[in-house]
């Protein structure tokens, strides 16, 4: 570890913690709108922690996981290592309680598009520049990232989801995912090495494990996400040495044996308001109806069944103007479920 480590406007000597930011992107108020950062050097040495939250600017249980960790949790005289912790990576989404950037609608980390958004544009968009000075400043100088995200609903599933299929990662991953201790889906995507440079896939490409980790109740802070979180976190940061202490198990919580898999979305076929017969976590036979949806007369439209044996994670109704979760309603084509099953050993 260097004597004095630099992200941003930060520089932080062994041992102490500091604050500052990434500068971001220029309103056309001159306003400024830039990336709070925390940055702790260990006193010893060890590997570089990157923490994100609130790459969608409605998952914020991740800011309050990050400011627990840095400044209640971890003595930066005992650290072994370096922990960069960026509560809100997407300012522009954050301020406008919106899903996406608000000035140009875009997903920084590059999800949910054909052309995914990718952090090599310094003369990009408003976006694509965020995501460019995140690379920049804190991406790159990571040996390992926690990249937290939130579904909406309370009831959801906690979950982290690795990707397996890139051998420079694969263990790490495993190894992170295992130390966190909640439900874990395995993305088996064909790993490319000349795939978009989004930050994910930078990260991957230069060997650094990038773990998604998804919270509940996203727009809140609330219990039992912010216990969960700082759990788990911690247990990443023991099972790779960077702290004293075990690995201490998940409570309280539904955690399904993995390894699971993906499997993907149920649709809405009709429109209209929609209640759900089933929690999270229950395992569903394929044909059982967990789902209706019906009309304001109260005449069920629609009975949405479960496309095989497995699971449901999370009920991520409601996506209106890429901002999941809004209300209990669907359109046709609207997502009602995310499902996944248990794979075979």
């Amino acid at each position: 570890m260097p004597e004095n480590l630099q992200v941003g406007n930060v520089t932080a000597k062994r041992g102490k913690l500091q604050k500052g930011i990434i500068k971001g992107v220029e309103l056309n108020t001159t306003t400024s709108i830039d990336i709070p950062i925390l940055l702790m050097n260990g006193a010893k040495d060890g590997p570089t922690l990157l923490v994100v939250s609130t790459q969608h600017g409605i998952e914020l249980q991740g800011a309050e996981v990050i400011l627990k960790i840095m400044r209640e949790k971890i003595d930066p005289s005992e650290l072994r290592g370096a922990i960069i912790g960026i509560p809100v990576e997407n300012p522009l989404a954050y301020m406008h309680h919106q899903y996406l950037s608000w000035i140009d609608n875009l997903d920084l980390g590059g999800g949910g598009s054909a052309s995914p958004l990718t952090a090599d544009q310094p003369d990009g968009t408003a976006t694509e520049r965020l995501a460019y000075a995140l690379w920049q400043e804190a991406w790159s100088k990571a040996d390992m990232v926690i990249n937290i995200h939130c579904n909406t609903r309370p009831d959801s599933l906690f979950f982290t989801e690795i990707n397996v299929m890139n051998p420079k990662t694969k263990e790490r991953l495993e190894r992170m995912a295992e130390a966190f201790g909640v439900t874990t889906v395995i993305d088996r995507t064909l790993f490319k090495e000349d795939g978009p440079p989004t930050l994910a896939n930078l990260a991957a490409q230069n060997g650094v494990p990038d773990i998604l980790v998804e919270l509940i109740d996203g727009r809140w802070i609330s219990e039992p996400s912010t216990t969960v979180g700082v759990r788990g976190t911690l247990n990443i940061m023991k099972a790779f040495d960077m702290i004293d202490g075990e690995i201490e198990p998940q409570e309280g919580i539904i955690v399904i044996p993995g390894p699971c898999k993906w499997e993907g979305i149920v649709r809405a076929n009709r429109g209209g308001l929609i209640r759900f017969l089933k929690p999270p976590g229950d395992f569903l036979r394929k044909g059982e109806v967990f789902a209706e949806i019906y009309d304001l007369y109260g005449d069920v439209l629609e009975e949405v069944k479960m496309p095989m044996d497995g699971y449901i994670w999370a009920y991520p109704c409601g996506d209106i103007l890429g901002t999941p979760g809004s209300m209990q309603t669907v359109q046709t084509g609207a997502n009602v479920a995310y499902v996944f099953t248990q794979e075979k050993e």
